[in-house]
């Protein structure tokens, strides 16, 4: 064999031999598990969901059970750095007390593309969660311990989405990591399949979220918005601190925020301070204290309030929840009672 040809037979066995192995292994075959939904691995491609049944009995009110979640939740990544994401939902679809028709029920919750630019940082485009404290970004109800929200994470203080897009870059230091974000919105004009009248006209903020430690973080908020139902009012200016810690089953997460326009939407102040711990085999207790002040929904509150509970866990994806809210001057903002929910991913 003439010598010029024999580094690049040599190459070519070589790259023969490693497309050998990857032409041997077939893609996995399309799956099912239970919590994670269908997998395709050949597509690189997940369908799963959850749903949440509640039943709700506040003191002097009627009582009525609900199907209040069912969502899809459809993930896509057709090339290595592109990412799809959706779920739709039918939210407060089927209930004792105001029916809904199947047309008003369901919406977009989140849609979105992101986009890997680098490999610390990412390009979010479409319509996603409002990146303001922690409880609204994890969001789903079967990973949230309580069947009732904080009044601090409610809808009508801010917009659970925005309609736009957000940068999100992540640097490391000492192993540790920081997230740093910033976000516009424009959901007067890009709003994806939504009924809903309680989102912004438009918006725009950032947060940073710092890992301190493993069982430790703490994150800052900004956001000014206008709101969708009151587009000529005065801008509203909201500032945000939270922090959570985690270590053997035992887990204390608090918000508190402050929001400010310069008209009758008033200013107000909160927080919620929340703490879990294993009491039994996959069995938790809960409790939880919130504060309101100020001009909440047009409404002067000071509102305390607290919950106690319980979460069971029989499983990962299944989770009963049973809670008891009481408070003072709360009637007419998170009135008392007895509340409890079913959730479940599938």
């Amino acid at each position: 064999m003439p010598k010029p040809l024999r580094p690049t037979l040599i190459v070519l066995l070589l790259l023969g031999h490693s497309l050998s192995g990857s032409w041997a292994a077939p893609p996995l075959p399309p799956s099912y598990k239970w919590g994670r939904g269908i997998s395709v691995p050949a597509l690189d491609f997940n369908l799963g969901g959850y749903a949440n049944v509640s039943y709700m009995h506040p003191e002097n009110q009627p009582n009525y059970l609900k199907l209040d979640e069912i969502s899809l939740l459809i993930s896509w990544s057709p090339l290595q750095r592109l990412r799809f994401f959706a779920e739709v939902e039918a939210d407060d679809w089927l209930s004792t007390q105001y029916p809904n028709s199947f047309a008003n029920a369901i919406r977009a919750e989140r849609l979105y593309a992101d986009l890997l630019a680098t490999d610390t940082l990412t390009v979010r485009v479409g319509k996603f969660l409002t990146p303001l404290g922690r409880w609204n970004v994890i969001h789903a109800a079967p990973l949230i311990w309580t069947t009732t929200r904080p009044l601090v994470t409610d809808e009508q203080l801010f917009s659970h989405h925005l309609n736009g897009f957000m940068l999100t870059q992540r640097i490391q230091f000492s192993e540790r990591n920081l997230d740093i974000s910033v976000y516009a919105d424009h959901s007067s004009q890009f709003d994806i399949f939504d009924n809903s009248t309680t989102g912004f006209d438009d918006a725009f903020g950032g947060r940073v979220n710092l890992e301190l430690s493993e069982p430790w973080q703490v994150g800052f908020s900004f956001i000014n918005f206008t709101n969708e139902l009151h587009p000529k009012a005065e801008r509203n200016n909201m500032v945000g601190m939270d922090f959570v810690w985690k270590k053997d089953g035992y887990e204390v997460t608090t918000e508190a925020i402050y929001r400010h326009a310069n008209d009758s939407q008033g200013q107000e102040h909160g927080l919620y301070l929340q703490g879990i711990a294993p009491l039994a085999k996959q069995v938790f207790a809960i409790g939880r204290y919130e504060y309101l002040n100020g001009t909440h929904q047009f409404i002067r509150t000071d509102t305390h309030i607290g919950v106690t509970g319980l979460a069971w866990r029989p499983y990962v994806p299944l989770v009963f929840k049973a809670e008891y809210r009481f408070g003072s001057q709360n009637e007419s903002v998170a009135p008392s009672g007895f509340f409890t929910s079913i959730s479940m991913f599938f």
